[in-house]
């Protein structure tokens, strides 16, 4: 499991992804999503510094948030003093209350990088989503993915936000001899001062990318169907979004 977002990197991350990611409309999406199946409760998964929390808070959802890093956790703490957050890893979590909506966000199964990751994580969302509800989530797709990323290993992205400006410069690069379809991804990030890159944090992580295939099957072994597939193009890659029901026999 990745260990990124922790510390400096928490708030950098914050910083340059309010940028990046047009909360508001993140918000609209889900929410029609959730708003098909009258559903009342909602837990996401990956839910970083609080952003799309705070649109569900503030529109009285019964909402809680879970994410890996303490660091990013308590940046969503102070920006929702009323919201509930909990640090757990979605790999093995198990909740008091059971949940009518579950989402994993902001494409976080790319942290799921072996195949007992993934069944975990489905099955730790299996015994915490209600008998009628749905699970929803994100995931890079491979067969786009990963030909863009040969011919396209740089990526610069730049953001400026209170008046500060950062910029990132990043590298994929292809691992073709381990499991999965897995890249290594390295990172500087800088803060512009005075025309001058000063690097501020620096980091590196392995992810992975799925096929619609592969996760039709970790979905069926894990006791899930798909009621709805989505070709969505959000910032930087192309992703399905995943609905999904209990199997119910």
């Amino acid at each position: 499991m990745a260990t990124l977002y922790d510390g400096k990197m928490a708030q950098i991350f914050d910083a340059m992804y309010q940028v990046f990611i047009d909360y508001d409309e993140e918000y609209q999406f889900y929410i029609q999503l959730i708003s098909e199946t009258k559903n009342i409760n909602v837990l996401e998964i990956g839910c970083g510094t609080g952003n799309l929390a705070q649109r569900f808070i503030t529109n009285n959802y019964d909402y809680l948030g879970i994410d890996f890093s303490h660091s990013m956790i308590e940046i969503a703490k102070q920006r929702n003093p009323k919201g509930s957050f909990v640090q757990a890893d979605m790999r093995n979590f198990n909740l008091k209350l059971s949940y009518d909506s579950i989402l994993i966000t902001g494409r976080s199964t790319s942290y799921l990088i072996t195949n007992q990751d993934v069944n975990e994580t489905f099955s730790s969302v299996f015994k915490n989503l209600t008998k009628n509800g749905i699970f929803i989530f994100d995931f890079i797709d491979a067969n786009r993915y990963i030909p863009f990323i040969y011919k396209n290993k740089n990526i610069t992205h730049e953001a400026t936000i209170d008046g500060k400006k950062y910029l990132r410069i990043g590298n994929w690069i292809p691992t073709p001899k381990k499991e999965n379809f897995m890249l290594d991804w390295s990172a500087n990030y800088y803060e512009i001062i005075n025309n001058k890159e000063k690097l501020i944090s620096e980091d590196f992580s392995t992810v992975r990318v799925f096929t619609l295939n592969e996760i039709a099957l970790f979905l069926f072994q894990n006791g899930f169907e798909i009621i709805k597939t989505i070709d969505r193009k959000t910032y930087a890659y192309d992703t399905y979004v995943i609905v999904a029901k209990k199997i119910l026999t």
